[in-house]
Order: C-alpha cells, then structure tokens, then sequence
C-alpha cells in the first residue's frame, strides 16, 4: 500500500451512509451527548408507543433502521479507533499494513466491542431482575 494518511485508509473502512442519514445520526449523537438518560427514555418510549399510532407502523419500521444504523456506525467507528491506537502504539503506520489485514483487525475489534457491550447489559439486566433497581453505577 502506497504512503497514505491514516484517515483517508481508515475511511475506506467506514459505513456509507446518505446525507439524510448522516444528519439524522449526528443529530441523535448530539441529543444523546447533552441528555443521555432522557433521550434514551423518549427513544424507548417512542418504539413502544408508535406502533399503536396512526403512522406509527412507517414511523416504526424507520426508526428501527435508524437505530441500527446508528449502533453499527457508531460500532465500527469505535473499532477503527481502536485499530488506530494500537497500530500507533506498535511504533507503525496504517499504510504498512495491507487492506485485508487492516480489515481482519478492524473486524476483530468490532466483535470485541460488541461482546463488551452484550456481557456489560447482561450483567445491568440480572441486577435489575435481582431487585436492586436503578443504581448510579449502572
């Protein structure tokens, strides 16, 4: 791989999203940054509420997307981090590697988060079921 930025080799790795979908996310990033409790109260809300609504069945259904979209954004940009940091601390450049090695790292990292995320609720979900409610550490 020819001498390229970090993040002009980084970027071929991120998702595509659509202009619409770019604003929507930055604008949930947002919201979610300044009142986190509060916007996931009202998304949680809003996906148990909006199927029983007039339009809520195509509110629903793009939402639900949205979401998605988010998390598998927001996912893969963390791991591409990640990546990032551990090629750095190696004494290296992202342009020694070739794309499909960068990708397996990526990839490996993404599964990593994710397995952090699932075992992390997990673990929220068996202390709210065991009584203990909603502590400040959770």
């Amino acid at each position: 791989m020819k001498k390229q930025n970090e993040l002009v080799i980084f970027e071929k790795f991120r998702l595509k999203l659509s202009q619409k979908e770019k604003k929507e996310i930055d604008a949930l990033k947002m919201e979610f940054k300044g009142a986190p409790i509060q916007t996931t109260g009202a998304m949680l809300f809003l996906a148990a509420a909006t199927p029983f609504t007039g339009e809520g069945t195509k509110f629903y259904k793009e939402t639900a997307s949205q979401i998605v979209t988010i998390f598998k954004s927001s996912i893969r940009d963390a791991a591409i981090s990640d990546v990032s940091q551990s090629i750095r601390k190696k004494n290296k450049k992202a342009y020694q590697y070739n794309e499909e090695e960068l990708k397996k790292l990526i990839l490996k990292q993404e599964s990593r988060i994710k397995k952090k995320g699932r075992i992390g609720l997990m673990k929220k979900i068996i202390v709210v079921h065991l009584g203990l409610g909603f502590l400040p550490f959770l």
